[in-house]
């Protein structure tokens, strides 16, 4: 019998669920290994996964309270459009567009719009 692929929205849910709990092998885990982050427009910031898991590592360490929450989220075909609140421990959270594209339950590409 062959297993369901989970769908979009449940990969990135797991990515977020990682992020939070700054758990980097989960987080890993969640990545395309060519994975690539990018500004919404096309401005690179980071390509593969080891590079984005170091950012976190450097992330984490700095801001140990750091934490996504879910303002909303959409699904269409393989993308997840998601309003992030991110909290990195200061006064105020910040707010963004993350845009997902998840293929073969793997995250490969991030943009965010903030």
């Amino acid at each position: 019998m062959r297993r369901v692929p989970d769908p979009p929205h449940v990969v990135v849910q797991r990515l977020t669920d990682a992020f939070n709990k700054q758990d980097l092998d989960a987080v890993s885990l969640c990545l395309a290994a060519n994975c690539v982050v990018a500004n919404h427009g096309g401005e690179t910031v980071q390509v593969g996964a080891p590079a984005i898991c170091a950012q976190y590592a450097a992330a984490f360490e700095e801001r140990p309270k750091a934490r996504i929450s879910l303002m909303g989220r959409m699904v269409q075909g393989h993308k997840v459009v998601q309003h992030e609140a991110v909290n990195r421990g200061l006064t105020s959270a910040d707010r963004r567009i993350a845009i997902y594209t998840v293929a073969g339950e793997k995250v490969t590409r991030v943009e965010f719009l903030r």
